[in-house]
């Protein structure tokens, strides 16, 4: 079943349209059958690679260092529990929200069978969340090499499984995350992205009631030391640290 648009508002349509021409606005060239296996090959050993040969409209320019190792670091631990603390403007969202999860989805071996997408809000992860699905049912590339894997569900929800039986679920901060179970298995992956704002970080209390919920509500939906748990953000304020305070714990 493909995309359901309807009851979808006009704004998000509108977006979806602008995300739309944005990842077509680059060339991609779908090559030939023999050059398509030392691609795939290749993307699914090479971070940098995958990057900029599948997300041209994304990374304009080479990977950063810290984007590679981070990457390497995530795919090489599968029950990593890591913090990652990078500037604004350094693609945090690209790169964790978006261009690894992607990366583990193509993959010869399942890396993931659920995933949480966290964000400040709920509008704010079903945003990001969009994001990815929209690589996954327009990216040519992507598409050609690795099948059309967006599946179907509403749109707009805040949730949608691929046709490979992935389920991806957006989730703001404090929400309930509890129950969330695919096939039988718990999230499996957890990535929360910029989950302080300027407010949170000037009420200690609020940050300590957003740890509590990181540490007890939400891993707890994890099956016991499984899965990856990541967290990316940028340090806005200086009781921030405490939601670094497991930092590269496995």
């Amino acid at each position: 079943m493909g995309t359901n648009y309807k009851n979808v508002d006009r704004r998000l349509l509108r977006e979806w349209e602008e995300r739309r021409k944005n990842i077509l606005s680059e060339s991609f060239i779908v090559e030939s059958a023999g050059n398509k296996e030392e691609r795939i090959a290749r993307a699914r050993e090479d971070f940098e690679y995958f990057a900029r040969t599948y997300f041209p409209h994304l990374c304009k320019k080479p990977c950063a260092k810290f984007h590679i190792e981070a990457a390497r670091y995530i795919k090489a631990h599968p029950n990593a529990r890591a913090v990652f603390r990078w500037p604004r403007g350094h693609a945090k969202s690209t790169i964790m929200s978006l261009i690894i999860p992607l990366w583990l989805l193509i993959q010869e071996k399942r890396e993931i069978n659920l995933m949480l997408l966290v964000s400040q809000s709920e509008d704010k992860a079903k945003k990001l969340l969009r994001n990815l699905r929209a690589e996954l049912e327009i990216n040519p590339l992507f598409i050609s090499d690795f099948g059309q894997m967006a599946g179907g569900g509403e749109w707009a929800d805040g949730e949608f499984k691929t046709t490979t039986g992935v389920l991806f679920v957006a989730v703001g901060r404090g929400q309930s995350p509890r129950g969330l179970i695919n096939r039988g298995l718990r999230p499996d992956y957890i990535v929360i992205d910029d989950l302080d704002d300027d407010e949170l970080v000037l009420n200690p209390s609020r940050v300590g009631r957003a740890l509590d919920w990181c540490l007890s509500a939400l891993i707890g939906t994890m099956a016991m030391g499984r899965g990856r748990f990541i967290m990316v953000g940028n340090l806005i304020g200086l009781r921030i640290p405490l939601l670094y305070s497991f930092r590269h714990k496995r």
